[in-house]
């Protein structure tokens, strides 16, 4: 159950996360946003009515519509990159058929042209694309078919019939938003020597957005060097590529030889040039099918002159190169960033503790052991649980989500403020939000877990320093993606506080006061200190650190479960029998959907098992039968459907008592207690069969103690 619970959720943050990518994309697929839209309806739906059927609707068509496409996208991806573009075909159709209103039937279109370029060749595409032209109606449309012609006559290197389709569909201009086209028709410009084209066409692409983007760095550095190497610039090229060695410039040896060769040629150094290109075919790697070819091409013009400029151009080119040689330098130069050592350490911290929780089997009342925190345990003195509470997880998808957000935010945060404030910003943080759901959550036995209060504290720290104010040297794009993304996150982990009977969760005070505290640590100080602050912040982050280990020493040395036997305040009287329970059994009616194993009868609930996705009740029968278990009294329903079946004592708690297995279908899947008083029966019922492990002598205690009532 547990299981379903989680995989519900993680469903409904991925149709949240895809929609709002969809939405913010310009003209993105309306359609396909639209049936995002109403899965996460469906989803949210579910969730909010507990209507385990359309759950498992919902869960099924996310992976059909996203995540089946997003893993047939990236193999279509990797099967073009090996060069095989038919079964990169078959793989882009078969996902542009599972994400329907998403428009991808023109992709498709397009991807059986490159299928054809890999079966027939060159000729074949040519003709095909020429085909979709003549069918094509929408200027869009076109405007990418005839793109893709001019790339399949790049890819042949016929450069003067390239340039003539390009120059007569589009504007001069037009390649520099594009950028495999544009460094295409740069190097169509170069090995036809219309330098000046080629110059206008690097100017318009420095000027343009492509220009100004930082991610685009390689992309603009690959552009001047194809430019400086067909305009002859041999020292320029030589100098960069030997200080880069094709690093940072995204190139392979073989483009990075192809380069100086051609360089070379056009410096008038014909000997050096052809020796260069000769190596480029050794240098090859596979993927690179036609570099080869190109190193033919380039080999038969070493003998050309070299080309004659004016002195506008001639100037143009000098400026190109020192830009060319400042941005090696600068990327050369760079140093390299600090590790994420905070950052890590947390992410690092909560998947051991978890794969601990995991190894140990403490699921439910075992997730007490593990460190999380109840209200009860907390007045009685166990401190150190707020510090450990939020390193804990009961499952696997929450551990995910917060680990993501630490991971994101944290790229951030400790970049800026260094590794001791966001030490402190997460530990105080989230140690602050566990002391406020302990103190004021009105349910003593409410197990809670942290771990989103962590992940809180990191991303609204992180918040507060992306406001412009506090880092103006930001770029606005940059700030809103990942301002929005952070939001995102927030919103996934507000919305995990929703109530509910299963998995492991911070309740919303927690969530206001880990941020509350967050905001404080963020906003109190500049985003940067002097240097003389670096030891105390270091200091305090590591007493920090220690508490979190004096905390974790503390919880090892308790037994919650031992306490919880001796604090069975709750007196309870059930069809005349009085049971002693401790605060987390709550009385709960008949119900077939509260577990998929077992139904829910008339009696009393463990709900700190429940959040383990584990099901352990004790029901009184008023008239049991003599002979046989009293579970068919019960339900005599049930009879048809389970086999009970008489076993020894799954632990040595419940020898005193008459024990048996539940089979539906000849699988066990469920374990039941008896004890017979006076006529009547008491009966530990536990779904799995496992669920009784974590606290044997919690159970064995009660049903010891049950008694008739005076």
């Amino acid at each position: 159950m547990a299981l379903y619970q989680n995989l519900l959720v993680l469903a409904g943050l991925i149709l949240a996360m895809v929609l709002l990518r969809t939405i913010r994309r310009p003209g993105g697929p309306r359609g396909y946003a639209a049936v995002l839209a109403l899965q996460l309806v469906l989803t949210f739906t579910a969730i909010v009515y507990e209507d385990r059927y359309l759950g498992t609707i919902a869960i099924c068509l996310c992976a059909l519509t996203v995540i089946a496409p997003a893993v047939l996208e990236r193999a279509a991806r990797q099967m073009f990159a090996l060069g095989r573009p038919r079964l990169a075909v078959r793989l882009s159709g078969l996902r542009a058929m599972l994400m329907p209103g998403a428009g991808l039937g023109r992709q498709q279109q397009i991807l059986r042209g490159f299928a054809l370029l890999d079966r027939d060749g060159v000729d074949a595409a040519l003709a095909y694309f020429r085909g979709l032209v003549a069918a094509a109606e929408e200027p869009a449309e076109l405007a990418v078919i005839h793109e893709q012609i001019v790339a399949m006559l790049l890819f042949d290197h016929r450069w003067s019939e390239a340039v003539t389709h390009y120059e007569s569909h589009f504007h001069p201009s037009y390649a520099a938003v594009r950028p495999t086209l544009a460094l295409g028709i740069l190097r169509a410009f170069g090995e036809l020597g219309r330098h000046d084209a080629a110059a206008a066409l690097l100017r318009s692409i420095e000027d343009g957005p492509l220009g100004s983007e930082t991610g685009a760095a390689e992309l603009l550095a690959q552009a001047r060097l194809t430019f400086l190497a067909h305009a002859g610039a041999l020292g320029v090229v030589e100098d960069a590529l030997a200080r880069d060695r094709g690093r940072r410039l995204g190139l392979s040896p073989g483009t990075a030889t192809l380069f100086l060769g051609i360089a070379a040629a056009r410096a008038g150094d014909p000997l050096r040039a052809d020796a260069l290109l000769q190596q480029v075919p050794g240098l090859a790697k596979r993927s690179e099918t036609r570099l080869a070819a190109a190193a033919r091409t380039a080999r038969a013009h070493v003998d050309d002159p070299p080309p004659v400029f004016d002195d506008a151009l001639h100037g143009f080119v000098q400026a190109v190169g020192e830009r060319f040689r400042d941005a090696v330098r600068e990327r050369s130069g760079t140093r390299r960033l600090q590790p994420l050592v905070m950052t890590t350490a947390l992410i690092a911290v909560s998947a051991g503790w978890y794969a601990i929780t995991l190894a140990a089997g403490w699921a439910g009342v075992g997730l007490l052991r593990a460190g999380a925190l109840t209200g009860e345990l907390w007045r009685a003195g166990s401190w150190g649980r707020i510090f450990t509470a939020p390193f804990v997880h009961a499952d696997l998808v929450g551990l995910l989500l917060d680990c993501y957000s630490i991971w994101l935010a944290g790229h951030v945060l400790e970049r800026i403020h260094g590794w001791a404030r966001t030490g402190l910003i997460a530990i105080l943080g989230s140690a602050a939000g566990m002391w406020a759901a302990a103190v004021a959550d009105p349910d003593p036995a409410q197990v809670i877990g942290g771990g989103n209060a962590l992940a809180v504290s990191v991303l609204v720290a992180t918040l507060w320093t992306l406001l412009p104010a506090r880092t103006p040297g930001l770029l606005s794009t940059v700030r809103r993606s990942v301002v929005l993304t952070l939001l995102f996150l927030l919103g996934a982990h507000v919305f995990a506080c929703i109530p509910g009977a299963y998995g492991l969760r911070s309740t919303p005070l927690s969530l206001g006061t880990a941020a509350f505290v967050a905001s404080a640590l963020t906003l109190l100080l500049p985003p940067t200190l002097p240097g003389w602050t670096r030891r105390p912040l270091a200091a305090l982050c590591l007493a920090a650190i220690g508490l979190v280990g004096l905390g974790a020493f503390q919880v090892a040395r308790e037994d919650p479960i031992a306490f919880a036997v001796a604090h069975r305040d709750r007196r309870v009287v059930e069809q005349g029998v009085a049971l002693a329970l401790p605060a987390s059994f709550e009385r709960v009616d008949a119900d077939d959907r509260r577990h998929p194993l077992l139904q829910v009868f008339p009696g009393w609930l463990d709900t700190q098992a429940l959040r383990g996705g584990h099901l352990v009740q004790f029901v009184i029968v008023p008239e049991a039968p003599a002979e046989g278990s009293a579970m068919f009294a019960l339900a005599p329903a049930l009879a048809r459907e389970l086999v009970v079946r008489p076993e020894d004592a799954p632990a040595p708690e419940f020898a005193g008592f008459v024990n048996y297995t539940l089979q539906r279908n000849g699988e066990t899947i469920a374990r039941l207690v008896e004890r017979r008083l006076d006529g009547r029966a008491v009966l530990l019922l536990a779904a799995p069969a496992t669920a009784l492990d974590p606290a044997p002598t919690l159970y064995s205690a009660i049903l010891g103690d049950a008694a008739l009532a005076e």
